[in-house]
């Protein structure tokens, strides 16, 4: 997902909102009381630099510090491009788990595909971004699994 890392945060204690940039262009606003925090101002926020920005820090004027990573914005908003990835990646882990037990070589799948064991293996790595979910599908079938999509109202 590209918005994995965090570029700037901020914060006003006066409208008691939290401001996050992501370095894909994303802006969210979150208000304190969606993360918990009640009866505390924030004395200072800061990128948690040893995280590789995949973390804030924020301290309160009581002393207490507190983490943020990430993604927990991006979940308590349910932003579609986090949501969807989540989905993606728990797709690959079932397919990758069901290879594994059928013990299906990932050669033998790039025949039946006709495509390169490095295409299945980009396809079946959660890391790099924008997979084909018609890909993915078609290589559920392949090894016995049926893959359904549904949507539920919230």
């Amino acid at each position: 997902m590209h918005q994995t890392k965090l570029k700037t945060i901020d914060f006003s204690n006066r409208k008691r909102e939290l401001y996050l940039t992501y370095s894909c262009g994303k802006k969210i606003t979150l208000h304190f009381g969606m993360l918990g925090i009640e009866g505390k101002k924030i004395a200072s926020v800061r990128i948690d630099k040893e995280t590789g920005n995949k973390s804030a820090v924020l301290a309160f004027d009581d002393g207490d510090v507190d983490y943020l990573p990430y993604d927990q914005p991006l979940h308590i908003v349910k932003d579609p491009d986090y949501l969807l990835q989540e989905q993606v990646e728990l797709v690959i882990a079932q397919i990758k788990a069901e290879i594994r037990k059928k013990r299906i070589s990932k050669k033998y799948l790039a025949r039946q595909l006709n495509t390169s064991d490095n295409q299945i293996q980009r396809l079946l790595d959660p890391a790099i971004p924008n997979k084909n979910l018609s890909q993915l599908y078609r290589l559920a079938s392949l090894i016995g699994m049926e893959a359904r999509l549904s949507l539920l109202a919230g």
